[in-house]
Order: C-alpha cells, then structure tokens, then sequence
C-alpha cells in the first residue's frame, strides 16, 4: 500500500495541483499527524482500499467520494474533517465514520447515504440534508451534537440518530429548507441505560403522508397542518421526557398540547405536562414517555371535558322525559330507539326498562366531547298514573310536532278526542295511533288550550279514563 505521510507543520493539496480538482486516494494511506493538516480544494476520492490516518484535521470544499471498501478512516477516536465549500455532498457507494465532522462555510451539506460520526457532529448555522438517510451520532456524550441554528433535515425514515446513556437532555437539531428554512429542534431526557433514538422534522402536512389529522380522539379540537415530528427508540425501552420546541409567532399561539398517531390508529393525546411560554422558544414537555409504536408526534389544541348530557335520573314505567344536553352547537343522541329525535339538544326520553344513552356534542371550536345518562325506569306506575303529555308544538322542527302518548300501543282498544274550549269536538279517533299535529280538517288549529278525553276499553269494557288540557302552542 502507498503511503503519504504529511509533513509536521502542514499538508496542502490545492485544485490547481490537479487536472480534475480533486485528490484521488487510491489504494494508500494518507497520514496526517498531529500539528498538520489536509487542504483539498476539491473532491476527496478514496477508492480501492485506500485510507487516511487522521489525527489532526482535513479540509475540503467539494463532495467526500467514498469508494473504497472501508469506512474511510483507520485512526480511532481522533481527526477532524471540515466541510468548507458551498453545497457539499458525502457519497459514494461505502459508508464513512468521521470521528468529528464540521459544517463550515455556506451552502447545504447533503448526505447521499447514511453517514457516521463517533464523536462530534458540529452543524453551526447549516443545514446537513440527508435525505431518505441517517447521521448516526454513536458517541453518547450529550455535547457531542453542536449548532447554533443548523439543523439535519430529512425526508421518510431518515433523520438523525444519537446513542444516549446519561440522564441529561440530549438535543436533537431538526428542522428543513423544503418551504423556506424552519427549526424546530427535539430535547430527549433519557436514562442512564444505552439507548438510541431517531428523530425527523417533517415539513410537511401529517395528513398528506398517512396521518389524517380528522382521524383524532375527542377532545382534540385542532391539529399542526404546518408540520409534524417523527421520534424512533431504534434501541432500549425505558421512559423519556421529550420537549417539542415551537414558535408561537410563527407556529400559531393556540397549541397547548402534543398528541401521537396510536392504536386505532388515530390521533391521541399524549398529553402535554407542561407549556412554557418564552424566548426564543415556546415549549411543550411530554414526561415518562414509553409509546414509540409508531413515531409520529404533532403539536394540538385541546379543551378539557365540556359535554353534559344531564344527571342520571329516575322515571316511572311508561312516563316520557324530556332531556337536555349542554356545552356545544351540535348534538347526537344515539342509540336512536328510547328518543324522539337523535340530532336535537333536548329530544324525549322513553323505554320500558333502564337504559343509557350518549350524546356526542360539537362545540364553535370542532371540538368534540361525549357524556352519557343513564334512566332508570320503575316498573311501577307513577300514583298519579301514565304520563300524557300536556302540550305540542306543531311548527315542523321535529320536536313536540304531535301527541304522543308512547303508552298507548299496549292498549289498542282506545278512543281519544280533543275538545276546545266551548266543548265542540275538534279531533276524535278510535285506536289512536300517536298521528295528532294539533289539525281539524287538514289545517292546523290556532294556538290555545284544548281538552282530551283518553277512554282505555278492554273486551268492549272500559277499564280506565283520563282527561286533562292539552295546549297547542307554535
């Protein structure tokens, strides 16, 4: 193997030395010792085997070209390589470990493949886009990832990855240049056990992606469609505090929590335990998190409980009551059978046996809520009788439009009129079947009180009679 040894002060390979511009390490082994170091003012090609043994420090302006068979390097846990062009691109068809790699200058660095460092990924105020691939940061000091602003941007499953063991925050700088440059960057509590995780910024609508963000449990009212979080444990299981940095200015002022694509799946609280509002980061801390069934995270809006379907409350058999559900715009009653109408706040209540029913309440927000109530029927009449129902209000709106007596279909033989106020018959049936909308005739009688008289027979005798008024009111 060829050796090129560098000289104690310095080694500079410039783009004038070569046709190409480019130095082409090609089956040998470049040293660079202490107090020296490599100027490359172009590519760095290594191939066929050849190596460098780095203990000081490598600079160059174009791409690093890794063909080499080798992860690049022969030197361990020392050496610098300094990326110092403009757009800089790492590739080739091997994967290199940098012991230290530094992103100086302008431009973006691109990783065209996965891309190793085992000690100090130094981004300062660039942006290392690996695209579908991962930086690997396998040493587990938890400074041995620095910026001020720059940030590894991704796309998919890549992302940048970090081997912790320490119980301290490990940060995570993502962000993207996808729409215009953005940072959010992740902070990861973790324990003392060896653990790796991965983490993504996705620039992206979470729905465009698989994640619908209408597919969310109730309460949760809003959803980030800016963007999103991706979070991996490739390695180990314990618990970690996780805190989503966020500008509030930018971002929007109404996030209060985190949620997390699960289950279902659909989008759940995670929750949030906490929210700083502060310069120059607004922060949300989800603490002890163990769920990374799947690694999606997005900030969101929820609302404590707000629906009230009523207290559980208690009827006589065959009586009808009246509900009335609180705290939204919207309401949906279900099961549909014991009431009159499923999509009103206060439909009518009836059952032969105790029942509980929900209602799904929407308020001005989207936001989403269910409460339930629970009526217990007494098998007894009530001692004053049945319930009839003293009242209609026939103006089409689907509530109280006729007079219903829900009773009444065990008793078949039955006659039922209605009289005004000088006695004069103004609907009179036999077998009523619950069909009066308060007519005579075909038109609708004015507003005003009536009277009924309600005859229960039994084999042609009758057996029971009620009377009452009964007010039509529009």
């Amino acid at each position: 193997m060829k050796q090129i040894y560098a000289l104690p002060i310095f080694l500079s390979i410039a783009l004038s030395s070569f046709a190409q511009g480019f130095l082409s390490n090609n089956s040998g082994l470049v040293s660079i010792k202490d107090g020296a170091f490599l100027s490359v003012q172009g590519d760095i090609y290594l191939e066929n085997n050849g190596v460098f043994d780095n203990s000081d420090s490598i600079f160059f302006t174009n791409d690093w070209i890794n063909n080499a068979g080798n992860t690049g390097f022969s030197s361990i846990g020392e050496g610098y390589v300094y990326m110092i062009g403009d757009d800089q691109r790492i590739r080739g068809i091997d994967e290199t470990h940098f012991h230290n790699l530094l992103l100086r200058n302008a431009g973006i660095k691109y990783g065209d493949l996965d891309v190793y460092v085992d000690s100090i990924l130094d981004l300062a105020f660039l942006e290392m886009n690996m695209d579908t691939n991962v930086v690997y940061v396998t040493n587990p000091t938890v400074s041995n990832v620095v910026n001020s602003s720059g940030f590894v941007s991704s796309l998919e499953n890549g992302g940048i990855s970090r081997v912790t063991n320490t119980e301290d925050r490990y940060l995570f700088p993502v962000g993207s240049s996808l729409f215009g440059t953005i940072y959010r960057p992740l902070e990861l509590n973790t324990s003392s056990s060896p653990q790796t995780f991965r983490a993504r910024f996705a620039d992206t609508d979470a729905s465009l992606e698989g994640y619908d963000r209408d597919e969310r449990a109730l309460l949760i009212c809003d959803i980030n469609d800016a963007y999103y979080h991706k979070i991996w444990q490739d390695m180990g299981s314990d618990s970690v505090d996780i805190r989503f940095f966020y500008d509030a200015a930018v971002d929007g002022n109404q996030w209060n929590d985190i949620v997390h694509w699960q289950n279902l799946p659909e989008w759940q609280q995670a929750p949030a335990d906490s929210q700083f509002v502060a310069a120059p980061w607004d922060i949300l801390d989800v603490y002890d998190w163990n769920d990374f069934s799947t690694p999606n995270f997005a900030l969101a809006f929820t609302k404590p409980s707000f629906a009230d379907a009523g207290n559980d409350t208690t009827i006589y058999l065959l009586d009808t009551i009246q509900l009335n559900a609180t705290g939204g715009i919207i309401y949906t009653w279900e099961p549909a059978y014991p009431i009159s109408c499923t999509d009103c706040q206060s439909p009518l209540f009836w059952h032969d046996s105790t029942a509980t029913v929900y209602v799904l309440v929407e308020d001005a927000d989207n936001c989403k809520d269910i409460d339930s109530i629970t009526v217990t029927v007494d098998e007894r009449f009530s001692e004053d009788g049945p319930f009839i129902p003293s009242g209609i209000s026939p103006n089409g709106d689907g509530v109280n439009d006729f007079w219903y007596i829900r009773w009444l279909y065990r008793f078949p033989e039955n006659e039922v009129s209605i009289l005004n106020r000088w006695g004069d018959a103004v609907y009179k049936t036999d077998n009523y079947q619950n069909d009066w909308y308060g007519t005579w005739n075909g038109k609708t009688l004015p507003e005003g009180t009536y009277y009924y008289i309600l005859r229960i027979f039994e084999n042609g005798e009758q057996t029971q009679n009620y009377t009452g008024p009964i007010t039509i009111i529009e």
